[in-house]
């Protein structure tokens, strides 16, 4: 199994992807797990399921996998500064 390098408990744990702080599963009653990650200079965590929601997009594919992200990224600062998100 290849290891994505996930976080767990980590308490100001947030998702820079889709804005979650909390674990999504109702049995569960922790944060949410995230990966950090560099994009554009800048560190970025990423929660669990949206990694896997983009590598299930990019089948696989590590180029695709990080257009994706920089494509979604882009569009959040740009939605962020017309004040929509």
């Amino acid at each position: 199994m290849k290891n994505f390098g996930f976080q767990y408990n980590k308490k100001d744990a947030f998702c820079s992807f889709c804005s979650r702080t909390k674990n999504p599963h109702p049995d569960y009653n922790e944060p949410i797990v995230v990966k950090k990650i560099k994009l554009n200079n800048k560190s970025l965590f990423i929660c669990i399921n949206c990694h896997f929601d983009f590598l299930d997009r990019a089948d696989g594919n590590e180029y695709i996998f990080n257009n994706l992200i920089v494509e979604k990224y882009n569009l959040i600062n740009l939605l962020q500064k017309a004040n929509i998100f």
